[in-house]
């Protein structure tokens, strides 16, 4: 039995896209600058906020580009969230890990205040021993640094901890900090994206993750 649980937020949690969408336009054309699709979206998530940005710019780099990222961030943070959802099953999967003595913990890119906001209003009744969101110091995903903080916060040792995420960069998160994983099938990734750098575990439910779990 493993001891310790590491989540990936958004597009393993919780659908947070349709927010982001919402939040990258209002930013793009408060500067004057095209609108992107839901489809684009998606595909640009997953390495953080100013990588988001960057992407959403599609080759512009703007001067005041650093004024661009904190107006996103400033909007996404604190929009309510009110298209967010949890995905099916997965807050009960997390209650009956932790009722079973595991720890769990988020790992997101997304930035500590956002990472927060989003926790507090979707898992309010869930008390997650670490909330790790995109900070200055530590490289985001699929770095290794931020799992290696999160094992020293929390106490485990490598072998005693798997990380759950939807993406490519999740998955690489964890082959590169030598800890197992395994990649859902219902984020923001297909399977053969997930394959082509080294996933080898796929849920494509909730219950089936917590068996997953359960059997390493």
């Amino acid at each position: 039995m493993k001891e310790l649980v590491i989540f990936d937020l958004d597009g393993t949690l919780t659908n947070t896209s349709y927010d982001i969408c919402d939040n990258v336009n209002l930013a793009l054309k408060h500067f004057g600058y095209d609108e992107i699709t839901l489809g684009e979206t998606v595909k640009f998530v997953g390495n953080g906020a100013k990588k988001l940005v960057e992407r959403a710019l599609k080759g512009q780099k703007p001067d005041n580009f650093d004024e661009i990222l904190a107006y996103y961030n400033l909007k996404y943070n604190y929009c309510g969230s009110p298209k967010t959802y949890v995905y099916p099953g997965m807050k009960e999967v997390i209650q009956k890990l932790k009722k079973s003595g595991y720890k769990c913990v988020i790992a997101s890119n997304k930035p500590q205040a956002g990472t927060d906001e989003v926790c507090k209003q979707f898992f309010p009744d869930i008390q997650f021993d670490y909330v790790f969101g995109q900070r200055e110091g530590i490289k985001v995903k699929p770095c290794r640094e931020s799992i290696d903080f999160i094992l020293k916060e929390v106490g485990v040792s490598p072998e005693n901890a798997v990380f759950v995420g939807d993406s490519e960069v999740d998955a690489l998160t964890y082959i590169n900090a030598g800890i197992d994983g395994i990649s859902v099938l219902w984020g923001y990734r297909s399977k053969e994206e997930l394959e082509g750098v080294g996933a080898t575990r796929f849920a494509e439910s909730a219950e089936e993750l917590y068996r997953m779990i359960l059997a390493l």
